[in-house]
């Protein structure tokens, strides 16, 4: 009598090292917390730590500032950022959506507060000091991010724990596959930051943080992202998932 374990096994071990676009999925009554670790995520894991130790690793080994925290928790919250999109990714029974969305929603929480406090010191410095708040294309789009994540964080939390602003549940839905779309294009934004931060005196020549790391990092994060991506549910043209 054959073993009915057999056929899963094979099946297993002839699974792509890299999975087709969507294709991970997370196991019934499998905790939530593995979803941080299956698929590509650790290649994703892997270029946020590394972002988060060229960061802590740089600040730490020259004097520090009031605006040494700016970088940290910069860091820290990009780090944040990216749990919060591979705990929910494969996710897709209603009860994995539901907790899902829960600690997506700590996770954006933690990124959040990270980012609005990296917010408020750089703002302070640079009043503080009487620097020009547009000095450089990191300053610019920094501000450009911070708004936008503000709006991507109000639609997220309207949407899910506040539908009637939107006129029901079914119209609320209609705008998941946006904000996870845009969602996506605005960890990108943040990543080209990162990047564009090397290029700054303060974290180029000061710091010595390295632009080719930054972008190897970055780039790890994004093969360990888009991979797990569910086309259906970013698919703006197809009926909300």
């Amino acid at each position: 009598m054959s073993n009915p374990i057999e056929p899963t096994t094979r099946d297993a071990e002839q699974q792509p090292l890299l999975p087709r676009p969507g294709e991970v999925s997370q196991i019934e009554d499998e905790p939530l917390l593995k979803n941080l670790v299956t698929g590509t995520a650790p290649l994703a894991q892997l270029g946020g730590i590394v972002l988060f130790g060229i960061v802590w690793g740089a600040v730490f080994t020259h004097k520090t500032l009031i605006f040494s925290a700016h970088p940290l928790l910069n860091a820290a919250a990009v780090l944040f950022a990216i749990q919060a999109i591979l705990v929910v990714q494969p996710t897709h029974t209603p009860e994995q959506k539901r907790k899902g969305t829960w600690l997506h929603a700590t996770f954006w929480a933690m990124a959040l507060g990270s980012f609005y406090a990296a917010l408020a010191i750089v703002l302070w410095h640079k009043q503080h000091s009487h620097i020009d708040h547009f000095e450089s294309p990191h300053a610019i789009l920094g501000l450009v991010i911070y708004g936008l994540l503000l709006l991507q964080a109000f639609v997220g939390v309207t949407q899910y724990f506040f539908p009637g602003i939107y006129g029901g549940v079914d119209n609320a839905k209609k705008l998941y596959r946006y904000h996870r779309v845009f969602g996506y294009i605005l960890l990108l934004l943040i990543l080209i930051n990162v990047i564009l931060a090397s290029l700054t005196k303060y974290g180029g020549v000061i710091l010595g943080i390295k632009t080719w790391a930054t972008v190897l990092a970055s780039v790890f994060v994004v093969i360990g992202i888009a991979p797990r991506i569910k086309p259906v549910k970013v698919a703006l043209w197809h009926r909300s998932q």
